[in-house]
């Protein structure tokens, strides 16, 4: 079997496996690309390579890096790729996706995603109305019912369905289908099902940011990113200080986040309490990390290696000296600031260049339904990462990424044909 054929079923069992992270089905073909890479590189030819891979390849490097400074164990433990290192599996595919071209009906293909991922949220959400009794539908205020699909949260199954809820919503502009009505239906039932607000605000944005970018008003998406920006920024004036004062040296081992939710805001419910804890804990000790090492950040994975102790020239380059380390996902709940935490204003500097770079990308296009399907799914990510660590996320960022390499192996296979064409007719011509 080919190499390039092994790679385009490893990507084709990774998409449809993107249903769930309750078994590790998607990360196959960043486990493919992690055996492979090092042979591609020096044995295989490039077809095309997008400025965003550069950025990529470089983001890359520098992480590692990072890694091998702050604590280079991080890259034996199982945990680490399934927590602070998730970026490794979320984007390691896209490191092969230069060196292959392979002919795929796209479009039918994705139909056939779309079809079978609302099939086993079906299936999901149903054994869900069995377990709670009804309750998932008629009590909305308790947690222990939230619709979570095959998933470990109702964050990840949220942000998948938000992305394949846009897939759905692009097939019905582009067909206008009653099947693919009934369907975006069905799979909004399920994203409100799963009371993520970040997913249900990444969705409805996704679509604004795409209609503004298509009609030429891209300086509204720059005005909606400068006043969310703006907002978080007046929020964390007010919550850093509460941060420094009662959260930063605090012993959360026994009471969790109630040591300092109830004393600031009294009893709250969980959704409310869960605000409190990105603004009061999880956003300002990202902010924290930064402040103390604003070029480089504090190390990549120590975010949440808590209680923060800083080692080096402080407020210039300082590390987190804490000596347990642990992998879990008490990161940042904000990838913005979750990045600038870690590796500081060089890394996140990076990190934007290529997610500018894939838009450009993604932008300039062939017009068809998998690339309005990426553009809507990209804006998507890029908001909901304002409100949990989103983009780096498997169950959030695996789909758009899988998606993304199936797209570009069909396109290098396009431009492989024409490159050929224009090679024959050339030497027709010149004999």
């Amino acid at each position: 079997m080919k190499l390039k054929t092994l790679f385009y079923i490893a990507l084709l069992i990774g998409l449809f496996g993107t249903v769930t992270n309750l078994i590790f089905i998607s990360p196959l073909p960043s486990i493919l690309a992690l055996a492979v890479l090092p042979y591609l590189f020096f044995r295989h030819s490039v077809i095309v390579v997008p400025r965003f891979i550069y950025y990529l390849y470089l983001y890359f490097l520098y992480s590692l890096a990072g890694i091998l400074i702050y604590y280079p164990q991080s890259l034996l433990r199982f945990g680490f790729y399934r927590y602070d290192g998730n970026f490794i599996i979320s984007y390691l595919p896209l490191l092969l996706i230069s060196f292959f071209s392979y002919n795929v009906a796209v479009d039918s293909l994705f139909k056939r995603f779309l079809i079978f991922a609302t099939v086993i949220n079906g299936i999901a959400f149903g054994l869900n109305l069995v377990l709670t009794k009804g309750a998932a539908i008629t009590d909305w205020g308790n947690p222990e019912t939230y619709f979570h699909g095959f998933f470990k949260s109702t964050n990840g199954a949220g942000g998948f369905i938000s992305i394949v809820l846009s897939l759905n919503i692009v097939l019905f502009l582009q067909e206008r289908k009653r099947k693919w009505l009934l369907l975006m239906l069905v799979n909004f039932v399920f994203l409100i099902s799963t009371t993520s607000r970040g997913s249900l605000l990444g969705l409805v944005a996704g679509f604004a940011f795409y209609f503004f970018d298509r009609t030429n008003r891209a300086y509204l998406i720059r005005l909606a990113l400068f006043a969310i920006v703006a907002v978080q920024c007046a929020v964390l004036s007010y919550t850093y200080p509460l941060y420094d004062r009662y959260v930063r040296d605090a012993d959360l081992s026994e009471a969790g986040a109630s040591t300092y939710i109830s004393p600031l805001f009294g009893e709250v419910s969980t959704k409310s309490a869960n605000i409190a804890i990105r603004a009061v804990e999880t956003w300002p000790r990202a902010v924290d990390c930064f402040l103390h090492s604003p070029l480089i950040g504090t190390g990549f994975g120590s975010v949440n290696d808590i209680p923060l102790k800083y080692k080096g020239f402080p407020y210039v380059i300082s590390l987190n000296d804490q000596p347990k380390k642990v992998f879990n996902d008490a990161h940042a709940h904000h990838s913005y600031l979750h990045i600038l935490g870690e590796q500081g204003l060089i890394g996140l500097g990076i990190f934007l260049l290529f997610w500018h770079a894939l838009y450009r990308f993604l932008k300039k296009g062939r017009d068809s339904i998998v690339q309005k399907f990426l553009l809507v799914s990209f804006f998507n990510l890029s908001v909901m990462s304002f409100t949990e660590h989103r983009i780096t996320s498997p169950s959030n960022a695996l789909p758009l990424v899988i998606a993304l390499c199936i797209y570009m192996l069909k396109r290098n296979f396009d431009t492989k044909q024409r490159n050929s064409v224009v090679s024959i007719s050339s030497v027709e011509s010149n004999s």
